[in-house]
């Protein structure tokens, strides 16, 4: 349902359900799914990775989130390549500066694109 009262049909591609199965999931269960993913995200492969996020501890941004504060130059961007973009059917990019990617979906759902 939108603000203004009606109800809104949202397609439910591979990201969607992915994300709705994920929350039906034991929180356990949920964990261990993201350390798994985690195992393949290729953030630290990055040219926009730096030191700064190396030594926090940041990867995973498409699931956690822009850098908290290491990363403000974007100098190029691996995630389209992303074996866990893939998985999780992923569509935007650049999430350590651009938020994840439901943060992104949001932002466009405001924009009306």
């Amino acid at each position: 349902m939108s603000l203004f009262g009606k109800q809104e049909a949202v397609s439910e591609d591979m990201y969607i359900k992915g994300q709705k199965q994920m929350m039906m999931m034991p929180k356990d269960q949920m964990m261990a799914k993201v350390m798994e993913l985690s195992k393949m995200c290729t953030c630290p492969s990055c040219p926009t990775y730096n030191e700064c996020a190396k030594n926090s501890l940041e990867s995973m941004y498409c699931n956690h989130g822009t850098s908290f504060h290491c990363i403000s130059e974007n100098k190029g961007c691996l995630c389209p390549t992303c074996p866990v973009a893939k998985i999780q059917g992923l569509t935007h990019q650049s999430f350590c500066m651009m938020g994840n990617e439901k943060t992104q979906r949001f932002n466009e759902m405001l924009k009306g694109k």
